[in-house]
């Protein structure tokens, strides 16, 4: 059984990761980077059972080359088989986890477009018990006023994505 302290921030950023790249529908050579980079760097947890099984099928998706929106389905189908063992609960660190994940995948294309602020925008909305927290309040508050105009300009994307890597370089 795999320690969920050692797999559960690696598990939660994939999930993020892929949140955020799907979430926009196009999967570009940039976002598929991203993914074989989260690979690269949880290889060493391939030690630990079942984060071995999860890793190989996700890597064996990832093999291929490309990235589908097939592909993204058949991965978060992998992610919801191994959620109880990798990641059991839904504490705050797992959610921020997820968050940082997605600003991974987001940001990944060096890109931020409206359709990846509203995915993002939908789940925070929801998240009631962290929504008053910081990182999770102040995107919900920068997203709102980015989108009060229907589109991200210039000035808007570097400053979100200077909230972004300061939420990715969170603990």
């Amino acid at each position: 059984m795999a320690d969920p302290t050692k797999t559960e921030k690696p598990f939660n950023h994939l999930k993020g990761i892929i949140f955020g790249i799907g979430s926009d529908g196009v999967i570009n050579r940039a976002e598929f980077t991203e993914m074989k980079l989260w690979c690269q760097a949880n290889q060493g947890l391939c030690e630990i059972a079942p984060f071995d099984e999860f890793f190989s099928k996700i890597k064996s998706i990832l093999d291929g080359g490309t990235l589908t929106s097939e592909e993204i389905f058949e991965m978060n189908q992998v992610l919801k088989k191994y959620q109880k063992d990798l990641s059991p609960d839904k504490s705050k660190d797992a959610e921020l986890h997820f968050l940082q994940g997605i600003c991974y995948g987001i940001l990944a294309d060096e890109e931020i477009n409206k359709y990846e602020l509203d995915m993002l925008k939908g789940w925070l909305e929801p998240q009631t018990s962290l929504i008053l927290k910081q990182p999770f309040k102040g995107m919900l508050e920068l997203i709102n006023k980015v989108m009060s105009n229907n589109q991200v300009s210039n000035e808007e994307y570097h400053e979100l994505k200077a909230y972004f890597e300061k939420v990715i370089a969170m603990e």
